[in-house]
């Protein structure tokens, strides 16, 4: 289940009303925050709560892991990503799998991260399509990766790099996805999408550990 909330573009407080809104122990958490991030955390948190209550399940104080990750209880995995203007929350069932959800503006055009992003073998394959899908190609990589991050991030407890999974693209918003994890976590099996939203890319992630043999 993923739920959008519009958030104002803007460094102004939130407003007392809104914060009621929220959990206590989360309106404490938000009043820690300044600026576009208080807007940003107020709005991830009620994008994700929501997103739980569409599952039918109440969860507790939305609270963080020391990397970050929402944590919404025993009863459901979630994920946050937020620009400026949009937050959004992705939640499931564990028996799911775990969730990674985040979205990207597609401007402004960055090619100078390719390196940084890619592995080898993807950045041969982006090297051979026309120079117009280049950019959006590697964001959408960009994208879909810190999605495999949020996902394994439960089973791993680690930050996961970029050259540590490899993408195929596909026209149909679906990515086939090969694991590299450094320290020989896994098997997992990852089920990558993404999709368009005006003027960005909405990326998502389920990740299961894969069956034993």
């Amino acid at each position: 289940m993923l739920v959008a909330f519009h958030i104002p573009d803007s460094p102004d407080p939130v407003p007392p009303e809104v914060l009621e809104r929220l959990h206590p122990a989360e309106a404490e958490l938000a009043r820690e925050h300044r600026g576009y991030r208080q807007g940003q955390f107020v709005g991830g948190r009620l994008a994700l709560r929501r997103a739980c209550e569409q599952l039918g399940e109440q969860p507790p104080p939305i609270v963080s892991t020391e990397r970050g990750a929402p944590v919404v209880g025993d009863r459901l995995v979630g994920s946050i990503s937020h620009k400026r203007n949009l937050a959004i929350g992705m939640a499931a069932r564990p028996i799911d799998g775990t969730v990674g959800v985040d979205i990207e503006d597609y401007e402004p055009q960055r090619l100078s991260i390719q390196d940084s992003i890619l592995r080898p073998e993807e950045v041969e394959r982006i090297a051979e399509l026309p120079e117009a899908r280049r950019w959006i190609s590697l964001l959408v990589s960009f994208s879909v990766k810190e999605c495999i991050y949020k996902a394994l991030d439960p089973y791993v407890q680690r930050y996961i790099g970029f050259h540590e999974a490899s993408l195929h693209l596909d026209l149909q918003g679906r990515a086939d996805v090969t694991l590299h994890l450094a320290q020989g976590e896994g098997p997992f099996e990852i089920d990558a999408r993404f999709a368009w939203l005006h003027g960005r890319v909405v990326s998502s992630v389920r990740a299961r550990k894969a069956p034993e043999p």
